[in-house]
């Protein structure tokens, strides 16, 4: 069985060719199933998407808030139904460059025609090492359509800022998350980075049935965290959840 089959019934239709999701061009809010499991938390999302809205709003320039289309801030949670995650790799903030960032976590988009973000090939030096997979694209929605939660600890970067936006995102990303670690089945989480780990630490990951695999953000040259190319996570998170299905990190 393919992992992409979990969320047959549940899913639009998928244009491998482009990598684009059709009928999911707009992810300015999250999906039906997403919403009613974070709002049973008591989160407000209404809320949240009027502060959005404003960030885009006020901008001082096109192209200074990344994504660059407010229409991509949610994007990750259309690709995986709840019901359908079975692996969590979990950042810090899109790429500074809005035109590089898609919404979903360390992905590249298909209409970026430069070289892959440092973060990007250094994930991939880490596959070919550990699993001998040379990826052939820098978009990741093959990998969120097969079940893989891309997310950040923060949805947005503003152009200039040092750090992530955690003030406008940490209660969401929490709330999202803790909804993640309720889920009963087998999940592998890959977290990377100190923010991604701080966000964790505050759920925190106490589930049995999941595992968290720890690393250093791979645009990290030293850490007090082991690297991806010094423990690359994907045979281990591969083999922690079995062959029903197998994970696949082919692109």
């Amino acid at each position: 069985m393919h992992l992409s089959l979990l969320a047959d019934g549940v899913r639009d239709s998928f244009d491998k060719s482009a990598s684009i999701v059709i009928g999911r061009s707009d992810c300015s809010e999250l999906p039906t199933d997403w919403t009613a499991a974070v709002v049973g938390r008591g989160f407000d999302v209404a809320s949240l998407y009027a502060e959005v809205d404003a960030l885009y709003a006020g901008s001082v320039s096109p192209g200074s808030i990344s994504p660059r289309r407010r229409e991509d801030v949610f994007r990750a949670f259309h690709h995986v139904p709840l019901a359908a995650v079975r692996i969590v790799i979990i950042g810090e903030d899109p790429y500074p460059n809005p035109d590089q960032a898609d919404g979903l976590a360390f992905s590249a988009s298909h209409f970026f025609n430069g070289p892959r973000p440092t973060s990007l090939a250094r994930i991939f030096g880490s596959l070919r090492r550990d699993l001998n997979i040379e990826p052939t694209r820098s978009d990741l929605a093959g990998w969120a359509d097969r079940g893989v939660l891309l997310i950040n600890a923060a949805l947005t970067h503003q152009s200039g800022s040092p750090s992530p936006d955690l003030r406008l995102w940490r209660s969401f990303t929490i709330a999202a998350l803790s909804v993640v670690r309720g889920q009963k089945r087998p999940i592998a989480w890959l977290v990377w980075g100190e923010f991604a780990n701080n966000v964790v630490d505050a759920i925190p990951v106490t589930n049995t049935a999941h595992r968290v695999f720890q690393n250093a953000h791979p645009r990290a040259g030293r850490a007090s965290r082991e690297t991806l190319a010094q423990r690359p996570p994907f045979a281990s998170a591969s083999a922690f959840l079995g062959s029903d299905p197998i994970a696949d990190w082919s692109l």
